[in-house]
């Protein structure tokens, strides 16, 4: 499972500080305290098969269900069995045909046997019921659970109607009787009845499909192969099925919504390519009958492994235009991976789930260091890092861990992003060749089972040759991370490092790990490999000469932090001479970031020193584009020394630059600069092949209101893309006219998610400087949103929308009627801190 891809906006728009303000009021560190032991569910009973006939009813959202489950005693005799169905009306019980005897409290079926069953005996289960999914909070058991399992759509203006399931912790319980738990596999086969229009899928292979005479169809679904409960999925709506011609073996498919289907092969189609690649590296095949993958709408995650079918978010559906700045090929190969590391060897409880997310979470960066080389994969680990500092600020856990209090806190940073710069470690401290040799061991040997870390730790030590088990304690069963200061001296000819691992009550642990040190001589720089051990520790290099720059981990392979001190003149010569681009990127930033603009004041402008703005001019040409992108951004609205030279550069990266995010954000830079030639260039740009690059030129144009203004906003205003709505949105804010509320409300209906959060700040500035009229006819829209969509980040974008309306007694009753509402207790915690009585 992935989260929900953060895609940025080009174009201003109000920020909610309220949002950074209620996050830092909202966490401390939190320390790592042992809690109740969480052990893998006891299997009293063997899940063999289940066969289901299942048909949605959209009118009540509710599902009506025939299951028959085939199991058997796992090892001891057994004289009930006990299931998990969560919120149905069960219709008839049966045991091998004959009525049985049942209790049920909307949480556990309890069937009583007619005798005792042996490990050697099998029976089969009946259960006619219905499922009632969006009642389940009517429950005092589920009253706080979030999830749900099965998703109706219903059809709107602006949405399909779709059904989807989602069962990934212990949710597929909510729409059919079963042995809810990761360490249970079975096979199974799913009757699906909809209506004849739609598009069925499910695990495995479709085998028949049966008109019905009165509307509606009933698809056959067969996965012969077993896999774990919570990866049984179906969905269906008015798909459009693309069928990859690249795969002749089995096939390979994409479901989109009939507008995408031009555009599937686009989005999805490097799929075949990373099965090749993945089936190279791993010496395994893949696993599976097909793979399929679809996009469904009001999608409650990022994308999830089902296998044989992944579920993605509606986000990946995109055009040429969006595809050409951004594909999305990591959470591709992330969910495709989980296809040997989730799906064919599945973690035998939630406290191992890094066995799954850490491994799709490294595939990200395998699958780019193959596709788009190295540097694109550095950014990917320095990234990932990143995002495990940000959370481990706040928490600090070890990423194996029994003692969790809910489940669902397993789906974080430390077992996904750090957990696969831990693999990155691993991979480093037993070399390529041993580490990919340990994969292939470590799936073969558990293909098709569940496992636990000692089964990796097992599959290494094997090819290896080492004991393993103080690698894994420190890096997957302890918290924390090495944070290392760094005190450098040149002298008579040696070079000295004394390396200092910090110790405090946060991280008392003294790491052994490997460390790259790129030193710069002259025009050039060479690599050492230092292995720290110790808590100080002195290493040293004969060098003729003082080295220009010393920079640690250039390339972003450490799972921790270096402190090291360095001067202006150091990190100049290390954006220019560094082989790395992480060690490019971080002096740059260093280099021409000041305090002012790290407390959020962009007002004092470093490019007025020359120093720093010939850096900056020099990363304009670097072969890296991201360092090209921020050298842009240094340059906004700049009006100081060397003006025409820097803007010869920028005009150079617009008509050049074969990037569309360094051809946008040099447009965003010169859209203050007030010379007439650039105008030309800006109107060129609005037919570049990339939307940013277009969204970009239209707000830069837009600034400076030209008479055709209302017309290029027009020519633009229906077009599908995130980008250009905020560079219309921002012209029709500044306006304020009351006939734009209607236009604003229709493009925001079909935003979801991470889109709203992008959106929302535009659509706030439009509000306080409209009148009480188009405020209040906003409350009820932005109500709905905060209540109904699916991903957290969107109802809170929206409420913030109303927080923007206070002074108006509808929205702060709107805003109790949310907050009563809300399940997500980060959502929660955040609404608590609004002054609302």
């Amino acid at each position: 499972m992935t989260s929900e891809n953060q895609n940025r906006a080009v174009g201003g728009s109000v920020h909610f500080t309220i949002l950074s303000l209620l996050f830092a009021c909202l966490f401390s560190v939190q320390t790592w305290a042992q809690k109740a032991y969480n052990p893998s569910e006891t299997k009293f009973f063997d899940l063999i098969h289940t066969s289901l006939d299942i048909k949605p009813d959209w009118s009540t959202n509710h599902l009506e269900g025939k299951a028959e489950l085939k199991l058997k005693p796992w090892f001891y005799p057994q004289s009930e069995l006990i299931l998990d169905a969560k919120g149905f009306d069960i219709h008839e019980v049966k045991l091998n045909g004959n009525t049985a005897r049942f209790e049920y409290d909307k949480v556990k079926l309890n069937i009583h046997l007619d005798r005792e069953y042996h490990r050697k005996d099998t029976l089969n289960i009946y259960v006619s019921y219905t499922a009632k999914p969006d009642e389940l909070q009517s429950i005092p058991e589920f009253k706080d659970m979030e999830y749900k399992g099965l998703y109706f759509v219903n059809k709107t203006s602006s949405k399909p109607q779709q059904i989807w399931s989602e069962g990934e912790t212990e949710y597929n319980s909510c729409w059919f009787p079963t042995l809810d738990s990761p360490n249970q596999k079975h096979t199974q086969d799913i009757r699906f009845t909809v209506p004849k229009e739609f598009t069925t899928l499910s695990n495995g292979l479709l085998t028949s499909t049966k008109e019905n005479g009165d509307g509606t169809k009933t698809d056959h679904w067969v996965h012969n192969l077993e896999h774990s409960v919570y990866l049984t999925m179906i969905a269906a709506g008015e798909f459009s099925k693309v069928i990859d011609p690249a795969s002749k073996k089995y096939e390979i498919s994409y479901y989109v919504e009939p507008e995408y289907e031009k555009s599937a092969l686009a989005i999805f189609g490097r799929t075949p390519e990373m099965i090749s690649y993945f089936e190279d590296l791993l010496n395994v095949k893949y696993p599976w009958q097909k793979y399929a993958q679809i996009a469904v709408r009001d999608y409650v995650s990022g994308a999830m492994e089902n296998t044989t079918a992944t579920i993605h978010g509606s986000s990946i559906q995109k055009v040429a235009n969006q595809i050409v700045d951004q594909n999305d090929d990591g959470v591709i190969a992330h969910e495709l991976f989980h296809h040997w590391f989730g799906d064919l060897v599945t973690a035998e409880s939630w406290a191992n789930l890094p066995l799954n997310e850490a491994f799709a979470d490294y595939s990200e960066h395998l699958w780019t260091a193959h596709k788009y080389g190295n540097e694109e994969a550095q950014w990917v680990n320095y990234s990932a890092l990143n995002q495990y500092l940000d959370e481990a600020d706040s928490k600090q856990v070890p990423v194996i861990r029994y003692g969790y209090s809910d489940k669902e806190d397993m789906f974080d940073s430390h077992s996904y992003a750090k957990g696969g710069r831990i693999l990155h470690m691993l991979r480093q401290e037993v070399g390529d060749e041993a580490f990919f040799k340990a994969l292939e061991v470590y799936l073969k040997a558990n293909s098709g089972k569940n496992a636990e870390l000692s089964d990796l730790r097992k599959a290494f030590e094997e090819v290896s040759g080492q004991d393993l088990n103080w690698f894994f304690d420190q890096w997957f069963l302890s918290p924390g991370h090495p944070r290392i200061h760094v005190e450098q001296e040149y002298k008579k000819g040696k070079l000295s490092f004394t390396i200092n691992q910090q110790l405090d009550s946060l991280n008392s642990m003294v790491y052994t790990f490997p460390l790259k040190v790129e030193i710069g001589t002259g025009d050039q720089s060479f690599l050492k490999t230092i292995r720290v051990d110790q808590s100080v520790q002195i290493f040293s290099f004969d060098l003729e000469e003082k080295p220009l720059f010393v920079s640690f981990d250039p390339y972003s392979d450490f799972l921790g932090v270096v402190d090291l001190e360095q001067s202006d003149k150091e990190l100049q010569q290390q954006v220019k001479l560094s082989k790395g681009a992480i060690a490019r990127a971080k002096a740059f930033m260093l280099l021409t970031s000041s305090e002012e603009e790290e407390e959020g004041n962009f007002t004092v402008n470093q490019m007025f020193d020359k120093a720093k703005r010939e850096v900056a001019l020099s990363a304009l040409q670097d072969s890296y584009w991201r360092i090209r992108e921020m050298a842009t951004h240094k340059f906004f609205d700049y009006d100081g020394d060397d003006f025409l030279k820097v803007e010869r550069a920028l005009q150079s990266l617009i008509r050049t630059d074969a990037k569309s995010q360094v051809r946008a954000a040099s447009i965003l830079a010169m859209k203050n600069f007030l010379n007439p030639q650039n105008d030309l260039l800006f109107r060129k740009a609005l037919t570049d092949t990339s939307y940013s690059v277009r969204a970009a030129a239209l707000e830069a144009l837009l600034i400076s209101n030209p008479p055709d203004a209302d017309s290029l906003a027009t020519m633009m205003e229906d077009i599908n893309d995130v980008n250009i709505f905020t560079a219309v949105a921002n012209y029709k804010a500044a306006k304020s006219n009351p006939d734009d509320l209607d236009w604003f409300i229709k493009k925001m209906a079909s935003f979801e998610g991470m889109e709203l959060y992008q959106t929302i700040g535009v659509f706030g500035s439009y509000l306080i400087t409209s009148g009480k009229d188009v405020q209040l006819k906003s409350i009820p829209f932005l109500e709905n949103i905060a209540k109904n969509e699916s991903l957290w980040i969107g109802r809170f974008a929206a409420s913030q929308g109303l927080v923007l309306l206070m002074d108006l007694p509808e929205a702060i009753t709107a805003l109790k009627n949310i907050i009563a509402l809300e399940k997500n207790e980060k959502l929660q915690e955040l609404y608590r801190q609004l002054p609302i009585d």
